[in-house]
């Protein structure tokens, strides 16, 4: 190669490489199920420094909200800017074996990174000691969404697109070893009792999301110890609202009002970005796609409905949309708008209860089972007695200003009436123009197997059980290498003992198990399990499993062990012993 031309591309070379030296990389830490539940948002209980010190380093966006308020639909849309609504991913935890791919032109947003010259990753190892769940959770079938699992994989010199994952928020909660709160001081909403059980599940909430900040803080200290802090520009935010009876799942904002933070070093900061400060402007999650790749130097594509919300000449939102559909085992369909002050949210199966069956939500939300044993004895207020009503209003507006916690209906009310016909229009033609797809019948290939999801009375099946009621028992078939029944069932604690009156030829059940509201479980464990001797001879058997729960019992469960075949339950009964007294918490008689 001659001089002359060497020289021109080793300039051409610097130059690339200079350019890319002077790129940010992005980073997003996301914390699954989480509202805004920190200090910096306004909470007085919860110690999270770390996040808070991002908040006052950053920007703080006060109203930010997810497009639906599950983590499938919603990462789903977040990974594509696009509205999950749109694309046909708006079902929970579906397309997971028929191979169902984006709809041309949409690609997952790390593909534009990765055509710039970032590297991408999906990071697993966020600190020494620390591990990210590297969750994707897309209803849709990708290749090669990330290039690795940790940024140190890149290139010298190559900028990257990085996030990480945390679990903490998801349940089951943990209670935080370095900073307990005070149980007295732990009142949950009004929409939910304020009972002691209440209140050790919320404050054991809180402390989780301290042991998430904790994580957060590791994250940070890398870059800080790497030096790449003041070359990262740093998102975190929530993938959907908090796991509550009335948040996950529901379009209420306790399901998808989010918390979103962004830290950008001084050298990237666009204009009008003043760290320290906190914005009100209305968010979707989507726009935090495009807004990361504007922030990279990349032009978002114009299909892509999220829209920047930093730099030059971006618009506000006048409005955010979200739209819940099947989750698990449990069809509806919801759609809602939000503007700065007013929410309407249309119910599109009025005729079913915002409690329907759902064995996730029955075994692991202790709160759900207070509200059911609670309206069951009537001993909820009306706030509270609202949400456990067997049908809903076709139509709910709300004015979030007066009314935060989204309690009053104003749709019947008639100086309201030009606002909710304001905001249907404006819901009906999102639909219209977005292609919302909640319409379609979902085709059966797309949706996973949810036959083994099962309740009778309150007993769930897991793993490959199923369970019916005969008349005469509670008939479980087993089918699988694990099989299991839970019930939630909150109560104080103690010497409990679990009785049950059964018969199987085939099926041998090995423990009972339980968990308690600071240690849930949804399968056999161990730790907080008691053997017991089965006799699977076809014939009616008594037996009684003592058993020790420390604090309030959240849920039971049986452990059934693996095999294939049938077991009968006439009844079962949960008791607690105090001294030589014998009470009987609560009783299942199947035959009756």
């Amino acid at each position: 190669m001659k001089r002359r031309s060497f020289l021109q591309a080793a300039a051409v070379s610097g130059t690339s490489m200079l350019a890319a030296a002077a790129r940010p990389n992005i980073l997003w830490i996301i914390g699954e199920d989480f509202s805004p539940d920190l200090g910096c948002y306004g909470n007085s209980l919860v110690h999270t420094p770390h996040l808070d010190r991002l908040a006052s380093e950053g920007v703080r966006f006060s109203h930010a909200f997810v497009t639906a308020p599950v983590c499938s639909a919603s990462r789903s849309a977040i990974a594509t800017g696009i509205y999950q609504t749109s694309i046909g991913a708006h079902h929970h935890r579906s397309h997971r074996t028929d191979g169902y791919r984006l709809p041309a032109p949409v690609q997952v947003f790390t593909e534009y990174f990765r055509k710039a010259g970032y590297h991408t990753s999906n990071v697993v190892t966020a600190a020494t000691g620390l591990r990210g769940t590297g969750k994707t959770d897309f209803n849709f079938h990708a290749e090669r969404v990330f290039d690795g699992t940790d940024w140190q994989q890149r290139k010298p010199g190559q900028p990257f697109y990085a996030q990480v994952n945390f679990p903490e928020t998801h349940r089951a909660f943990r209670p935080s070893p370095e900073r307990h709160i005070d149980r007295a001081k732990a009142i949950p909403p009004p929409y939910y009792p304020d009972h002691p059980a209440a209140r050790e599940e919320w404050a054991v909430y809180l402390e989780t999301a301290q042991n998430l900040d904790a994580n957060a803080g590791k994250v940070l200290d890398r870059l800080r110890d790497e030096g790449l802090l003041e070359e990262t520009i740093v998102f975190f935010f929530g993938d959907h609202g908090r796991p509550m009876p009335r948040g996950k799942q529901f379009l209420y904002d306790e399901g998808i009002r989010i918390p979103l933070i962004v830290r950008i070093p001084e050298k990237f900061q666009p204009p009008g970005f003043r760290p320290g400060s906190v914005r009100d402007d209305l968010v979707s999650a989507i726009d935090i796609t495009a807004t990361s790749l504007k922030l990279a130097g990349i032009e978002p594509p114009g299909h892509m409905q999220g829209r920047p919300f930093l730099g030059a000449n971006t618009k506000p939102r006048e409005y955010v949309f979200a739209a819940r559909d099947r989750c698990d085992e449990t069809s509806d369909r919801i759609r809602a708008v939000r503007d700065a002050r007013f929410k309407y949210i249309r119910n599109y199966h009025p005729d079913r209860a915002w409690t329907q069956p759902n064995n996730y939500k029955d075994t692991a939300y202790p709160m759900l089972r207070l509200l059911r044993d609670l309206d069951r004895t009537g001993k909820l207020n009306a706030a509270q007695a609202r949400f456990m009503a067997a049908k809903r209003p076709v139509e709910e507006l709300y004015d979030t200003h007066s009314d935060p916690y989204e309690l009053r209906n104003l749709a019947d009310s008639p100086e309201h009436a030009r606002m909710l016909e304001r905001m249907r229009g404006v819901l009906k033609e999102w639909i219209a123009s977005t292609g919302d797809k909640g319409e379609i019948p979902e085709q059966p290939a797309a949706v996973e197997d949810t036959s083994y999801r099962t309740q009778v009375d309150g007993w769930c099946t897991r793993a490959f059980a199923a369970a019916t009621r005969t008349g005469e028992a509670l008939t479980v078939v087993c089918k699988g290498k694990t099989n299991s029944i839970l019930r939630s069932c909150v109560t104080e604690g103690g010497d409990m003992v679990l009785e049950f009156r059964a018969r199987s030829a085939a099926i041998r059940p090995q423990m009972v198990f339980w968990g308690t509201i600071d240690k849930m479980v949804n399968q056999p464990d161990p730790e907080n399990g008691a053997k017991l001797e089965f006799r699977p001879d076809g014939k009616w058997h008594d037996y009684s499993v003592p058993f020790r729960a420390a604090g309030f019992l959240g849920v039971i469960g049986l452990d059934l062990g693996p095999g294939e075949g049938s077991i009968e339950f006439d009844s079962i009964r949960l008791l607690r012993k105090t001294g030589s007294k014998t009470e009987i918490v609560e009783r299942w008689d199947f035959a009756v």
